[in-house]
């Protein structure tokens, strides 16, 4: 079976500041008018999306994580960058960025925290979330520029079909889960209370053919979902089918789901799942699942993917505990830093580190700079702290340096001091920092298997 294809977007395009945009500037009221030190914020749309989502909402919080104000980028025309200005006092912050320009579909609180959670405001369908943080020190007398590249929070769920649906079904419905079902400010998913997308389809005039076209915006599946096709019949109790994916459904993309059911001899639906990117185009990925994968109107039943008798089906066919990812052992050529079996997902941790990182564009290069292990579609990211506690404590993590390390710590870049022991790393220090030179990168890339 194939595995999903999922092209991804560039992480971070080169940042562009346009002459033209406009600015707003506007001092804090309660901070004294002869304040020097004056912060530009430059918002950025990645290549292919709409340039109107450079618009932003820009939260400022101080270096405790106390709300400071919100400012509001402006662009010009079809820009596709926006800016605003502020005068602040010396010290840190931490921005987050939210685009684009409306966000009444989202419940989001008027003093936030960096960790504040964004929700969709029930009854309503979700809108389009943008979303970018960045951390800055200013010292007395600067004038420092910031570009932020918002990044797409959302993925959509397009079309459905299920075709050759037997003459005596009443009513389809297609339902996938879970889906995460908020995200805080810091651009942290929050896995509690997780979601189920039900979309009812409808008749078409094909015969045997039932459809819909939700264009539903979802956040991302917390790790691997389960679909799962549920047919109401004149007569009898409802059937269902469930099919486990392969991988997660993940941000900026976007997917259509289509199965075929036929009944020769017993019963199989087949199909595929299909996704694109948000400028890309559509790929195809095959999925089979029988009477094995039944349950009953009651939701009992293992939903486990194909029968591995047949030698296809869902993610799990042909994997054993040896094809696993292990804690503190080797996967797809990276060390283990930590393994959800339930999800099925694994955070591997790079084979090198890097220095001489300066700013935000070149920590973004350097990500992108970094080989993805074979199979793996998501992006490397700076480790939180919890992350580098993991793999740092492991002496037998390879390629540990003395030094220090950037990692993130509740949504706010910071660095870690490591010493190197006999029989265990260290982590000494939490910083809370801008970019230095010397300080390492060792990043992370979170998988499914």
């Amino acid at each position: 079976m194939k595995n999903f294809l999922i092209h991804s977007v560039a992480a971070i395009s080169g940042f562009v500041c346009v002459v033209s945009c406009s600015e707003q500037t506007s001092d804090l009221e309660s901070f004294s008018q002869s304040t020097a030190n004056e912060l530009r914020i430059v918002t950025h749309t990645r290549e292919g999306d709409d340039p109107s989502a450079s618009v932003a909402s820009v939260y400022l919080f101080n270096g405790s994580g106390a709300f400071v104000r919100t400012l509001q980028t402006d662009a010009a025309g079809s820009y596709t960058s926006a800016s605003a200005s502020v005068k602040l006092p010396e010290g840190s912050y931490t921005l987050c960025a939210l685009g684009p320009g409306d966000l009444s579909s989202f419940q989001i609180p008027a003093t936030p925290s960096p960790t504040s959670t964004i929700t969709p405001v029930e009854g309503q369908a979700m809108g389009d979330l943008l979303m970018a943080s960045s951390t800055v020190s200013l010292s007395d007398g600067d004038a420092e520029t910031v570009d932020m590249t918002l990044q797409r929070k959302v993925l959509e769920l397009s079309t459905v079909t299920i075709s050759q649906v037997p003459a005596d079904v009443t009513g389809v419905t297609v339902s996938v889960a879970p889906f995460y079902s908020a995200i805080q400010f810091n651009g942290t998913y929050v896995e509690d209370n997780p979601l189920t997308v039900t979309i009812p389809l409808t008749a078409a005039t094909t015969e045997g053919v039932w459809e819909a076209t939700p264009r539903q915006l979802v956040f991302p599946s917390k790790g691997v979902p389960t679909i799962t096709v549920t047919f109401t019949h004149a007569e009898g109790e409802p059937s269902s089918y469930t099919y486990t994916a392969e991988t997660a459904l993940t941000a900026n993309n976007k997917y259509d789901i289509a199965g075929t059911y036929t009944e020769p001899l017993g019963v199989t639906l087949s199909g595929s799942l299909s996704l694109q990117p948000w400028a890309d185009t559509n790929t195809d990925i095959p999925f089979d699942f029988d009477e094995n994968n039944a349950v009953s109107d009651s939701g009992s039943g293992s939903g486990a993917g194909s029968d591995p008798a047949s030698g296809s089906g869902g993610s799990d066919a042909g994997s054993g505990a040896s094809d696993a990812p292990v804690v503190g052992q080797t996967y797809k050529g990276c060390y283990v830093v930590s393994v959800d079996e339930t999800n099925r997902t694994a955070v591997l941790l790079a084979n090198t580190l890097k220095n001489n990182i300066v700013n935000e564009s070149q920590m973004a290069n350097a990500l992108i700079s970094y080989p993805k292990p074979e199979g793996v579609t998501n992006s490397w990211r700076v480790p939180t702290l919890s992350e580098c506690n993991l793999f740092f404590a492991d002496i037998n993590t390879p390629g540990i340096e003395k030094g220090q390390y950037y990692c993130m710590n509740d949504g706010t870049l910071s660095r870690v001091k490591v010493d190197k022991g006999t029989d265990s790393n260290f982590v000494k220090e939490v910083i809370s920092s801008d970019y230095v030179s010397t300080v390492y990168l060792r990043p992370v890339i979170d998988i499914t298997y």
